[in-house]
């Protein structure tokens, strides 16, 4: 999906320009929540190996849970995790988390659960998930 630039990508949020962006591919997001998560990584379906937005939608449906259950010490971990992969993270993974994580787990969500869960993000993924909403509400 592409986005308008200047005002939709999640990157210019991390103070980064596209021309700046390095390389990374679903591999590397894999490596990652394998390393900090394991037990959400084993949850991929193997036959979904490989696929970056598949992978991203499993800590979606884990951070999901993690809310839902009022586990607020997971939910953070979650959010710290994505803030620190898209620090240095290449174009297709903030793509990837923009929608398949921030918009596909908040966008439309009112509950009181949600609330509380969108103070708990780090200021930058707070702010990557307004700009990814606005851009929404506007197609």
């Amino acid at each position: 999906m592409a986005f308008d630039s200047d005002r939709t990508n999640t990157w210019l949020i991390y103070g980064k320009k596209l021309s700046e962006m390095p390389e990374g591919g679903p591999s590397r997001f894999a490596d990652i929540l394998a390393a900090y998560f394991p037990e959400v990584a084993a949850t991929i379906d193997k036959a979904e190996s490989g696929d970056l937005r598949h992978e991203v939608d499993t800590l979606k449906l884990a951070t999901r849970k993690a809310i839902l259950e009022h586990d607020w010490i997971t939910a953070r971990a979650h959010f710290a995790l994505v803030d620190h992969i898209l620090e240095s993270a290449g174009i297709e993974i903030h793509e990837a988390i923009g929608v398949s994580y921030l918009v596909n787990l908040f966008y439309g969500e009112t509950t009181p659960e949600f609330a509380k869960a969108r103070m708990l993000m780090p200021k930058r993924l707070a702010s990557a998930l307004e700009l990814m909403e606005r851009h929404f509400e506007e197609l």
